[in-house]
């Protein structure tokens, strides 16, 4: 483990993050094993850990901390394949652009594709979403956790608890290792859809977020197209993970490369503060038509039901968060950090601080995040020191008696409410998604003139660039030849090189001859 001597200016970095919030750095560590993670906490009260610092939320300020840079821990090992399916165990510091490069040498991705420099702890914390929302958020890619709680107890979980470690914000312990499902690298391809009548895209949206090839499905204000070079109309950028779509190969690349950049092109005309506003499908609409009005520039990934408006000011940027309250939009990538612990309700907060209680119980990891933690101090439980036996005993009573207390003020259908809401917090977004489906399901409605058309057209979505003369006209072709990507036993020691930065110049040579 180092311990790095840095000057003033050296600290700034690791100071703020993207927020540009600022606190104070006591020193910076650099730890690269998991022990090295466990004498940290054991030996500090004030703990932040720090993956690539590019949260919007103020998730990794120090006040007078100790920063745990986690870059050093960047190794990639124990690849396994079986034809079209993987897994791989990576360290926290690996990057998504480090991690994909090494997965492409062997036939494979990860596919939530993020800021090329978001470390994969940091992701994971987060609980990361991509540009391709159709492949839903990091959660539902992880196998196991590999972490160390602020007891500084080294703990590998799995599915069922993975919601103590991911979304946390790092409140809980710091990630040291993560297995991540993975899939063959898929060439992929585009089609749009553009339209002046902001009415025809919700019925068309409805029918593509059914098709399990579709993986992207961004939409963009007419203002927003404008920036990107499109005309200034509403754009749906529908995303295939197969050859399906009409624009492939470069022009593709280069399309994708563009929705990479929607925040620099936005930045460049000074709009620099934007929100991550989550609906279920029904509200988002509304709250488009009222950006609309507002002449407030947007985008937005309706696999997730995420539209991010962008503003110059803080005079719209409240009245948009109005709005969100009034719908009951929830925040959907950006998380809570610092800066929007008021977003959180009163149900959310306790399930949040109980779970801090289990695994931090002294508070000393990333402390003022996510949420004010109840009734403990530096060291200390309810006067109880750090060192003192009976702590976990009076740990496990405060649990008790907060139980004892819920039960005593809540009636029976409170406990059936409370139970529904805390199952539909850590629902995934297409959790929730397929329930509302599920709910419209059951009521009858029609469809007439234009928007039968739409419906129909929707079931083969287009191929090219459509508009609205173009409803219903063109046909998909699903009869495709997809081979299953299989690594042979002979590569595996080159494999294994490959993921832990091992392949020398022989190595290099005798690829270079084999082709």
């Amino acid at each position: 483990m180092e311990i790095t001597k840095m000057n003033k200016n050296e600290m700034v970095c690791y100071g703020t993050d993207g927020s540009k919030l600022v606190g104070d750095v006591e020193k910076v560590v650099f730890p690269k094993t998991c022990l090295d993670v466990q004498k940290i906490i054991n030996s500090s009260n004030n703990i932040v850990p720090r993956g690539s610092g590019s949260n919007l939320v103020g998730a990794c300020i120090p006040n007078n901390s100790v920063v745990v840079d986690m870059k050093k821990m960047n190794k990639v090992t124990d690849f396994e394949s079986a034809g079209t399916s993987g897994k791989v165990f990576v360290e926290a510091g690996v990057t998504i652009k480090e991690l994909n490069e090494k997965l492409k040498a062997v036939g494979f991705e990860f596919p939530i594709f993020s800021d090329e420099c978001s470390t994969l702890g940091g992701m994971v914390a987060m609980n990361s979403i991509g540009y391709m929302g159709g492949y839903g958020r990091i959660k539902d890619w992880i196998e196991e956790i590999e972490f160390v709680n602020g007891r500084g107890d080294i703990l590998n979980i799995s599915k069922s608890d993975l919601s103590d470690v991911c979304g946390m914000e790092g409140i809980t312990g710091i990630i040291t290792k993560i297995k991540l499902r993975i899939v063959p690298v898929v060439e992929k391809s585009i089609s749009l859809f553009q339209t002046q009548d902001i009415n025809e895209i919700w019925p068309i949206i409805k029918r593509l977020k059914l098709d399990e090839g579709i993986v992207m499905l961004r939409f963009y204000s007419p203002f927003v197209s404008g920036l990107l070079g499109f005309p200034e109309k509403y754009h749906i950028i529908i995303g295939f993970n197969s050859d399906r779509g009409r624009i492939k190969g470069q022009e593709c690349k280069n399309i994708l490369e563009k929705i990479k950049k929607n925040y620099y092109y936005l930045h460049s005309k000074n709009y620099y503060d934007s929100e991550d506003a989550e609906f279920f499908f029904d509200r988002i609409k509304e709250f488009v038509d009222f950006l609309d009005r507002l002449q407030i520039p947007y985008f937005g990934d309706l696999h997730l039901g995420i539209i991010y408006p962008f503003f110059r000011d803080d005079r719209e940027k409240v009245e948009v968060v109005k709005m969100i309250n009034r719908l009951n939009g929830k925040p959907g990538k950006y998380g809570i950090g610092m800066i929007r612990k008021d977003r959180l309700d009163v149900l959310q907060k306790k399930i949040i601080q109980r779970v801090k209680l289990r695994h931090d119980p002294f508070v000393k990891l990333n402390k003022g995040k996510v949420v004010d933690f109840f009734g403990v101090e530096e060291g200390k439980v309810e006067g109880k020191n750090k060192g003192d036996e009976s702590t976990d005993n009076l740990i496990q009573d405060r649990l008790e008696e907060s139980n004892q207390e819920d039960s005593k003020s809540s009636s029976v259908e409170d406990i059936e409410t409370e139970t529904e809401e805390n199952k539909l917090l850590f629902e995934t977004p297409e959790e929730k998604m397929e329930g509302f489906i599920k709910k419209v399901e059951g009521k009858e409605s029609e469809v007439n003139g234009l928007d039968k058309e739409i419906e129909k057209f929707a079931g083969q979505v287009a191929m090219g660039i459509v508009e609205k003369g173009d409803v219903g006209k063109v046909v998909m072709d699903d009869n495709l030849d997809r081979k299953p990507v299989e690594i042979s036993k002979s590569d595996k020691d080159w494999i294994n090189k490959i993921m832990l930065n091992k392949v020398d110049e022989d190595d290099k040579g005798e690829d270079k001859n084999e082709d």
